[in-house]
């Protein structure tokens, strides 16, 4: 006869307010094994009681197989003497002083509760709240912790009496799940125009909410546009294969060229107007379900203006109930975040009616409040990989396991794709997307999201960490902030902090190199860096600037980012090469952006005396000046635009040279415009032929290391990284790149957080 054994099982991390305990009793009756679970305010806590392979198995699969909202940080465990009881039950919660709830991210409503949706009979037919704890806002509604109702934007609501047997009932799916509601006692939804005084709502909210959603559609039929209160903000939507209406958004919301996120009813949808692969399709109907990139397919047909110059559409599924019910199977919306550029995310209602109403031919409203903005997350795929853009809803707040010691640090971030890190009990904590800090608008949202995040874990920080950038608002921000609190600061140089970002995520080895590029960030000479190689040493603390791209001189700083022509200038000033060389240049003067004679003899006058002009290795800036080179971008209306174009062109071409320095690359693109070669060929020789002359520098810097960490926003470009990667596995190397937080601006909170964790513990 087997032995019977005891194990204490404690599980930390995103576990409450997700059917965990459920979860752990089911697992239980499926093994076999007695014992009881329950939650205190950061764990679950498990007795489990069996023969030794019961226990190994339940002790598994419990951990294996969580629950789609749960997340796992970490498992401990210790043996126990058997007390030969049987049955496994679920015991009342337990309160740990000093000890917090981790914070669950927002989620997609999940096939359960559509089919609650789609079932006439039932009392959530066609509800637009309804949710589990398997879906869901979460972040976006709470105001402390711990995670109970009472604590929520829900407290708005009493649970009428069916709803709270349902949230009493263990063997319910909507056990504790704070935010379950239906008509009769949940959030209401109507339609109001601009302007006009939100007219009483129905009595009936089943019908009023039917109403609202017809109205709705028939103006989105019309070719109207509406603002749609989401989960975590506004969307303003319009029909996104209606060119019309798609001009009229961009004109009304002066976005000129920047594309534009569309959401679709059904993945068939999606299937027509992108090419998806099995990566791509799985994250798109995943609990997260952000924005994916996707290739345009063969069979695109939405709107011309809705992703203008590129080869690539970002497309989201219809994630909460609400737009379940607005966008229709095989219908696509533009769903376009409600902030104006540089502005943070709307998602007031009265500040949507300020905001908005110039824009917009109607809202679609409800009254649940939402206490934390949070926008839609961006992701790329790029076969299997799957590579974080913009880490925000469904992923944040979910920590970063940093270490076993306790310190509380706060990364500021950087100055664009903002978003910020709190460190405690050795997890990093980073912040939903916060967006460029140039406003002042968005730096008083940094500030409230900066204190809500501090209330909710209850600590103040040790130490604070900022960019060495003297001119970053955040580096000002960090600064006095410290002053005020009488802490620490420390500064960690930006490519070093990204590098750091991938250390932390992907627990590599810490004395590996980097390949760095981006656009701009403030190197230790005072230049501008941006294609750097970088060693970590022998503490990570410590790193070694051990090569980088040839630089040049920058004329007019931000200027030259949004010309494009004016970074072009810089690098044939480098070369000695005179600009009218560039024949793209020639061929449009003074039209489409492209230079005129007057402004190149200005432009160039200015890089001889080298009057406001900074000297760069940003490889964001040489994607730009070949851009214009080749006659594709000249002058930017969005972040990035001329190198996502650039890109574009690029893809389905191949040609394959090799060289072994800038000043070469360049002179072979101008004889190709010369000659007359395909541009889309240009730029894909401009992707191989950069990708090899960055491996041949990394080669000779001898790694110590075969192991090469990708970082930097340039990494959101498909075909360089692909292209360094499969150059340097030619060498023997093997590279690490990002799939927990963005390569760009983005992630860099996590390797600035991760570097005070490192600076206080060590």
């Amino acid at each position: 006869m087997e032995s019977t054994v005891r194990q204490h099982i404690r599980l930390t991390g995103v576990v409450q307010g997700v059917g965990f305990r459920p979860h752990v009793a089911s697992m239980a009756t499926r093994h076999g094994v007695s014992g009881f679970c329950g939650n205190d305010d950061n764990s679950v806590f498990i007795e489990v009681e069996g023969t030794p392979d019961q226990v190994d198995a339940f002790s598994d699969e419990v951990v294996r197989n969580i629950p789609p909202m749960a997340s796992v940080v970490a498992v401990a465990t210790g043996d126990m003497l058997p007390t030969y009881q049987s049955g496994f039950h679920i015991v009342a919660s337990r309160r740990a002083a000093g000890a917090l709830t981790l914070i669950p991210p927002d989620a997609a409503i999940c096939v359960d509760c559509l089919s609650d949706m789609a079932d006439p009979l039932g009392r959530r037919y066609q509800y637009p709240f309804t949710t589990c704890t398997n879906c869901g806002p979460r972040l976006s509604i709470i105001r402390d912790v711990p995670y109970d109702r009472p604590l929520t934007t829900m407290v708005d609501f009493p649970m009428c009496e069916l709803c709270f047997g349902e949230y009493e009932n263990p063997r319910d799916r909507r056990f504790h799940a704070q935010p379950i509601s239906c008509f009769d006692c949940g959030p209401t939804l109507w339609l109001e125009m601009p302007g006009q005084p939100h007219s009483p709502v129905s009595e009936d909210r089943r019908r009023g909410s039917a109403e609202a959603l017809t109205q709705a559609r028939t103006m989105l039929a019309q070719g109207r546009i509406l603002a749609v209160k989401g989960i975590g903000g506004f969307t303003v939507m319009c029909e996104a294969r209606n060119e019309s209406a798609v001009a009229l958004l961009r004109d009304r919301k002066n976005r000129r060229g920047k594309p534009l996120a569309v959401m679709a009813g059904s993945i068939e949808a999606v299937r027509v107007v992108a090419d998806l692969s099995e990566a791509q399709d799985k994250v798109l109907t995943s609990r997260e379900a952000p924005i994916v990139l996707a290739p345009k397919s063969a069979h695109y047909d939405l709107a011309p203006s809705v992703a203008p110059g590129l080869d690539v559409v970002g497309v989201m599924m219809a994630y909460s109930p609400l737009h379940q019910l607005l966008v229709e199977p095989g219908q696509i919306l533009v769903a376009t975040s409600a902030n104006s550029s540089s502005l943070p995310l709307t998602y007031r209602e009265q500040d949507a009616r300020n905001d908005l109403s110039g824009i917009v031919d109607g809202f679609l409203m409800h009254d649940r409040i939402i206490e934390v903005p949070v926008e839609d997350s961006v992701v790329m795929a790029d076969g299997g990989q799957i590579h974080p853009i913009r880490r925000s809803r469904g992923y944040a707040p979910l920590p970063v396991f940093l270490g076993d010691q306790d310190c509380c640090v706060l990364g500021v971030g950087a100055e664009l794709k903002n978003t910020f890190a709190l460190t405690r009990d050795g997890m990093a904590f980073l912040s939903a997307h916060i967006g460029d800090m140039g406003s002042l608008e968005t730096q008083v949202a940094y500030e409230k999201s900066v204190a809500q995040m501090m209330g909710a874990h209850r600590r103040t920080p040790e130490l604070i960490v900022v960019d060495k950038h003297p001119g970053y608002a955040t580096h000002r921000w960090g600064i006095n902030k410290a002053h005020e609190l009488g802490v620490e600061v420390l500064e960690v140089q930006h490519h070093h902090g990204h590098a750091l970002s991938l250390v932390a995520e992907s627990r590599m080895d810490e004395e590996s190199t980097f390949v760095v590029l981006d656009g701009t960030g403030y190197g230790d000479d005072g230049t501008i860096w941006g294609g750097e190689i970088l060693r970590l040493g022998s503490t990570p603390l410590d790193y070694e600037r051990v090569g980088h791209l040839p630089g040049f001189l920058l004329p007019g700083g931000d200027s030259a980012v949004r010309h494009p022509w004016k970074s072009a200038l810089g690098v044939l000033n480098q070369y000695g090469i005179d600009p009218g060389e560039v024949r793209a240049w020639q061929d449009l003067d003074g039209s489409r952006g492209v230079p005129t004679a007057e402004e190149i003899a200005g432009v160039s006058s200015q890089l001889q005396t080298h009057l406001n002009c900074v000297f760069t290795t940003s490889t964001g800036r040489l994607f730009d000046a070949v851009s214009s080179i080749l006659g594709i971008c000249h002058q930017i209306t969005y972040e990035a635009q001329a190198a996502m174009e650039l890109e574009a062109h690029a893809c389905n071409h191949e040609h394959q040279v090799n060289y072994t320095d800038v000043e070469d690359l360049i002179a072979a693109l101008l004889d190709g415009v010369k000659n007359h070669c395909d541009v889309g060929c240009l730029a894909h020789e401009f992707h191989t032929g950069l990708a090899h002359i960055l491996v041949e520098m990394l080669v000779a810097t001898n790694p110590s290391s075969t192991t090469i960490g990708l970082t930097g926003g340039v990494f959101a470009n498909r075909l360089l990284t692909r292209e360094i990667t499969t150059q340097l596995a030619r060498h023997g190397f093997t590279t690490v790149t990002h799939h927990v937080v963005p390569a760009n601006d983005g992630g860099l909170s996590l390797g600035q957080a991760y570097a005070g964790y490192l600076h206080l513990v060590n």
